[in-house]
């Protein structure tokens, strides 16, 4: 095969693999902080900017990207709502937004508004890119602190939602019900760290703070709490 066919051959197979990338960010800092994050991934590729929810529609209306990089706080329409206008132009376009704000209500109001992920505006490089991957093949991604923040809710509440008085049975978070039920298994706080890939730090905040929910002093007496109402 002659060097120009090769040569044509391979930039039709490098479009198939990039991914195309739009940004809505109306902060110039914080575009071109993200710019920085994604130089040299060579699969990614920023394929425009818009400053605001408007400029965003206006410029995509004709076709869209694979995935749109969404922020929420914008001036005239926010994030959200950008998101929902999108994605009934372009429904196989995916949103991942990054957002200063972590509000697990703002997080399920996005998801339920059709958006694919959500970081956090402390998000690093390989997390960044990884995100934007995933969200391009269709999958999920939650930052991990939003992941424990969610772990963290009493194990009553559903995502995004206050827990309901009424139905509450138990006072524990779900992560305190994974260490509880670790302990019971006649694990140590170090294995028990271990099992959950947390510090020991964590471990031991965590049964302190069931101590202190159920009035216990010791181990035995918070895995018989736990077992009297039936969590264990």
């Amino acid at each position: 095969m002659p060097a120009i066919e090769n040569d044509k051959t391979n930039r039709l197979m490098a479009d198939a693999t990039t991914i195309r990338l739009f940004i809505v960010e109306d902060h110039t800092l914080n575009y071109e902080g993200i710019l920085a994050l994604l130089k040299g991934c060579d699969d990614i590729k920023v394929d425009g900017h818009a400053r605001s929810g408007e400029d965003a529609l206006q410029m995509l209306a004709g076709s869209a990207p694979e995935v749109v990089l969404m922020d929420i706080k914008l001036p005239g329409i926010d994030g959200l709502e950008t998101t929902s206008k999108l994605l009934a132009l372009h429904p196989n376009t995916q949103v991942l937004v990054l957002s200063v704000d972590d509000d697990l209500h703002m997080v399920r109001d996005a998801i339920r508004r059709g958006a694919r992920g959500y970081l956090t505006k402390n998000v690093d490089r390989e997390e960044l890119v990884e995100a934007i991957r995933k969200v391009a093949s269709g999958k999920r991604h939650l930052a991990d602190e939003l992941i424990e923040q969610i772990l963290d809710q009493p194990e009553t509440a559903t995502f995004g939602n206050a827990p309901n008085a009424s139905s509450k049975t138990h006072p524990f978070t779900r992560r305190e019900l994974d260490v509880l039920g670790l302990m019971a298994e006649g694990k140590t706080n170090k294995q028990i760290a271990e099992a959950l890939f947390v510090s020991l730090h964590t471990v031991e905040t965590h049964i302190k703070n069931m101590y202190s929910k159920c009035d216990a002093s010791n181990k035995v007496e918070l895995i018989r709490f736990g077992q009297k109402l039936g969590v264990v």
